[in-house]
């Protein structure tokens, strides 16, 4: 019993001894991290600071966009577009890539589509878009790049779909200043596409520039005003003629999850005839 009391009580001593060992070192380096129940080393710190990152920079969303093109004397075209956006970081530099993978589903009627017409859907192009971003090159500015392919799910009907595969390659600027008003960003994006194999006879293969001025401004804290973002200004490289289109859209956010927008297009220059005027709108889901 006293040999049992004995090794207690050096049980004890020792515990008390380690404590004091422990609570010492911390003042002599105050910078040690310290838990309740677990010190957190270097390593563990990089990678709670790894998962944190990559999380911050993933998110994943979805709109649906609903079109109505006039093209005159009764006629009109409709499109219905489902989106899905994904964004991720490459690496740790603060670069950032999107993808984007869309469909659309049209229709037309009216009297100028002669046989094309009716108001029923019909499958048209998919696209998929992969764009990356650089972090900040300046203050406040970035640059990117990336390309777009049209796959003809329309397949060989050209009154709905472009009946051809294209690809094309992009480039981008984002400048997004803080403390400049309602200003909120400028992220003009340059993209030429090109057709590369029909799946219909009727098809010309396409030569396009597409130029999107986009420019943003926060209204208020929940409605946004973006021109140039969704229509942009088009040259057919085989004619050389132009679509340039006055664009503006408002888009209001109702929480962290949904958002809804509504907006219009009307040609300032229409010698490659697009249609007469433009009024689209969306809905969001963020995850």
């Amino acid at each position: 019993m006293r040999r049992l009391k004995l090794l207690l009580a050096m049980s004890i001593a020792g515990v008390i001894a380690l404590g004091n060992a422990f609570a010492q070192s911390t003042l002599e380096n105050p910078s040690r991290p310290q838990t309740d129940d677990v010190v957190i080393n270097d390593e563990s710190r990089a990678q709670t600071d790894d998962e944190l990152f990559f999380a911050s920079k993933r998110k994943t969303w979805v709109e649906v966009w609903g079109f109505h093109n006039d093209h005159g004397n009764d006629s009109a075209t409709n499109n219905i577009q489902p989106r899905l956006y994904h964004s991720f970081p490459l690496g740790r530099s603060g670069a950032q890539a999107v993808t984007r993978l869309d469909t659309s589903f049209n229709s037309n009627s009216g009297p100028k589509f002669n046989g094309g017409g009716g108001g029923e859907f019909n499958p048209g192009n998919t696209r998929w878009t992969l764009a990356g971003y650089t972090p900040e090159v300046a203050q406040n500015l970035t640059f990117g790049g990336g390309f777009r392919m049209v796959l003809p799910t329309g397949y060989n009907n050209p009154a709905y779909s472009s009946a051809q595969w294209a690809m094309g390659p992009q480039l981008a600027m984002t400048y997004t200043p803080k403390n400049a008003g309602a200003f909120s960003f400028f992220s003009p994006t340059v993209r030429y596409m090109m057709g590369m194999t029909q799946v219909s006879p009727r098809a010309t293969l396409m030569r396009t520039l597409e130029l999107y001025p986009a420019t943003g401004f926060q209204l208020t804290p929940k409605l946004k005003l973006a021109m140039w973002d969704e229509t942009g200004i088009y040259l057919s490289a085989r004619t050389g003629r132009w679509f340039v289109p006055a664009d503006a859209m408002l888009t209001y956010s109702f929480d962290k999850s949904w958002g809804a927008t509504i907006g219009a297009s009307a040609p300032l220059i229409n010698d490659n005839f697009n249609y007469f005027w433009n009024v689209y709108s969306r809905v969001i889901y963020n995850f």
